[in-house]
């Protein structure tokens, strides 16, 4: 009996631990990402990591690693990356989709007009899979990353956009 009631304390604390662990991405991804993705979303890209951090960011908005065990020990590799740009240049045609093979997918969403106090007619933002083989990234998920850091930068900045949802066929969108 005393056997079982250990097991279940075990048990309990691994359940328990894990939770937390993820938690605790959850609120790394919002904070490195600065809210512009859904971190559960985004914690699927990870493929079963259950630890997610950020890593250097670079020239993007955030890049975040997940926790990987190769030949016994616990590894942080880099999964997914965001990308953010407003533009004060104009942008012709509607709010658009571009596939850049692969890995990556970047969503352009034009402003009504422009943004009061500084001028950004539109935003762009490019998710990335930084898993080197093609098959991990799924471009649905990726555009679908990517339109929402959109719009959410967009609303963030006071831009009204009309950005149609992702396309159905990414290799024809936005050519």
């Amino acid at each position: 009996m005393l056997v079982v009631v250990a097991a279940v304390g075990v048990g309990g604390w691994f359940l328990y631990d894990g939770s937390r662990t993820r938690a605790d991405s959850r609120a790394r991804i919002t904070e490195a990402c600065q809210g512009l993705v859904d971190p559960d979303r985004v914690m699927r890209l990870a493929r079963s990591a259950d630890e997610v951090d950020a890593g250097e960011r670079g020239d993007h908005l955030c890049v975040l690693r997940r926790a990987g065990t190769f030949e016994g020990r616990k590894d942080m590799q880099e999964y997914f990356s965001l990308t953010l740009t407003g533009s004060h240049g104009a942008v012709t045609g509607e709010g658009r989709f571009d596939y850049a093979g692969g890995r990556s997918v970047a969503v352009t969403a034009k402003c009504a007009e422009p943004v009061e106090g500084t001028g950004v007619t539109s935003f762009r933002a490019t998710a990335t899979s930084e898993f080197e083989r093609t098959d991990f990234a799924d471009p649905g998920e990726l555009a679908a990353l990517a339109r929402e850091a959109a719009l959410r930068a967009a609303a963030k900045a006071g831009c009204t956009t009309d950005l149609p949802e992702v396309p159905k066929d990414l290799t024809a969108a936005g050519r």
